[in-house]
């Protein structure tokens, strides 16, 4: 009777340490959510309890049919992995694709309107400079007109490039000839011919311009 009461004592223990180390294992996985080690620690003591539980009332064949189940859903598992951030990775990537389709629609759109606003700045520049008392109207009608393209393309996010007095720039300048002067920094621009245009960081029309050029001796 002595034996069987130590026998049961024994068992009393072990099923204790068992317990003792299933709530570590919960505890340990329920306070350490923030990072990925310690979730997988937890759930490396939490397999470790099972499958110490397993040996003790599995037969050999049974644990080994367990541990082949295991290590497939494992596979499983870290395939899922790999598809969720593959899918988020195209989610991305098809984002990425809308927003450029959106900007190359309205760039073009822009694309098609600016000679008609050149054209309008041009015919502007042309009467304002006549002191006719009945073209003043027009010019008031054309100004008009100005202002409104001037504001469609400020709404879509159009800015215009006029670089007078900057120094050139190869990436939003067009240059097309060079003119010797002193009134501007050699390597700037002395005169622009054409406006240029962009959208946030696309470039829809580099500026027409005239690059200053240093004057020559001889010149002097």
């Amino acid at each position: 009777m002595k034996k069987n009461i130590e026998e049961n004592k024994g068992c009393n223990v072990a099923e204790e340490e068992k317990e003792a180390k299933a709530q570590t294992a919960e505890e340990v996985s329920a306070g350490t959510e923030g990072t990925a080690e310690t979730k997988q620690q937890a759930e490396a003591e939490t397999a470790e309890v099972v499958m110490e539980a397993a040996e003790e009332t599995l037969s050999p064949e049974e644990l080994k049919e367990l541990k082949e189940k295991a290590a497939k859903a494992e596979e499983y598992w870290n395939k899922l992995l790999h598809l969720v951030a593959d899918f988020d990775n195209f989610k991305k990537r098809a984002e990425r694709k809308r927003q450029d389709d959106v900007l190359s629609a309205k760039v073009a759109i822009v694309e098609t309107v600016l000679p008609v606003l050149d054209n309008f700045e041009i015919a502007f520049s042309t009467a304002k400079d006549i002191q006719d008392p009945t073209v003043k109207s027009l010019q008031q009608g054309i100004e008009m007109v100005l202002s409104q393209f001037h504001n469609v393309l400020k709404e879509c996010g159009v800015e215009a490039i006029e670089p007078q007095g900057e120094e050139f720039d190869h990436s939003y300048h067009e240059a097309v000839s060079e003119l010797e002067t002193n009134e501007v920094a050699e390597g700037h621009v002395a005169q622009i011919l054409r406006k240029g245009y962009k959208m946030g960081s696309r470039l829809i029309r580099p500026a027409r311009v005239i690059v200053a050029r240093k004057v020559s001796e001889q010149c002097k």
